[in-house]
């Protein structure tokens, strides 16, 4: 949970902070102070604020870092109306309204789900991420046919979009809770990490899935199923770094090429960088790199 992070790091406080439909959101902030530097991290589907652990190891010392827990993920709430891309907008714009402000501007950094939310705060929330964030990092991430473009599934391409509907529709079904076996993990493997994963990479990334409700898995998974933020990457007038592992099965690096493409038209994209045999688990799989690539735009934003 991500109060085992709070446990075993120094300089951490937990915040509570209201999205605009009264939803609470689990939050956590570490590092020295207010004069920091300030780094906004937003986790994907079926994580929560621990998944940033390398990152919070890292920049902790010299930056605030902050951290949340998507809507119905880890400690925050679910809320009371449906999921929806705008709600993972309204929740992001919570959360970095309350801790930045024109003078204190944030890097702005978002993992699968978390790279939509940094997309559809600019498609939603355009002046906010302008007065905000000095700059933004989409890592692992895709704003649009998110099942059509998956690699999960193998199959001869007369077969594919029968398969394309049954996975989106096993997208949104909650399912029982998810068992610790062998199996889920081999399956978690598959479908998220690259051939390099260590052995406790794979552990920590399977002990956070696991812990993600069934319901909550697929009410969000029925919002990604159709998901489309494109707008958003249009909207984007800040520096935006993109990250991606060319063994990523969930969202292939074909989506990371195309932001990145869009984002250079604008004059906005600060660096692509692809990730050598690394899935979509990037900031876990490849940690120096992954660090190192928010660090550059850190220090030029």
């Amino acid at each position: 949970m991500t109060s085992e992070i709070a446990s075993e790091s120094r300089g951490s406080r937990h915040l509570e902070v209201l999205s605009s439909d009264g939803t609470r959101l689990f939050a956590q902030e570490f590092g020295p102070g207010r004069d920091a530097p300030l780094l906004v991290f937003s986790h994907g589907w079926a994580c929560q604020g621990r998944f940033w652990r390398p990152q919070i190891e890292q920049f902790a010392a010299t930056h605030r870092v902050v951290v949340y827990d998507q809507r119905g993920h880890g400690w925050s709430d679910r809320g009371r109306v449906p999921f929806s891309a705008r709600l993972l907008a309204d929740d992001l714009e919570a959360v970095v309204r309350a801790v930045a402000t024109p003078t204190d501007k944030a890097v702005v950094v978002g993992h699968s789900m978390g790279g939509m939310s940094i997309m559809s705060w600019a498609a939603e929330y355009p002046a906010s991420v302008s007065e905000l964030a000095r700059g933004v990092v989409l890592a692992s991430t895709g704003p649009s046919q998110l099942v059509d473009r998956s690699t999960l599934l193998k199959v001869p391409r007369q077969l594919r979009p029968r398969l394309e509907r049954a996975f989106a529709a096993s997208l949104a079904v909650a399912g029982p809770e998810m068992q610790d076996t062998r199996l889920s993990r081999r399956l978690i493997r598959y479908g998220t990490l690259g051939p390099g994963a260590t052995v406790e990479v794979i552990d920590e990334c399977a002990d956070i899935v696991l812990r993600c409700p069934p319901q909550v898995r697929g009410m969000w998974g029925a919002v990604l199923a159709t998901i489309d933020v494109s707008r958003g990457v249009d909207s984007l007038t800040v520096p935006a770094a993109v990250i991606v592992g060319d063994a990523d099965r969930l969202t292939p690096a074909a989506h990371s090429v195309d932001l990145a493409a869009r984002l250079g038209r604008q004059g906005v994209l600060f660096e692509f960088t692809l990730l050598d045999k690394v899935g979509h688990m990037s900031n876990l799989e490849a940690v120096e790199d992954f660090n190192s690539a928010v660090a550059r735009l850190d220090r030029s934003a």
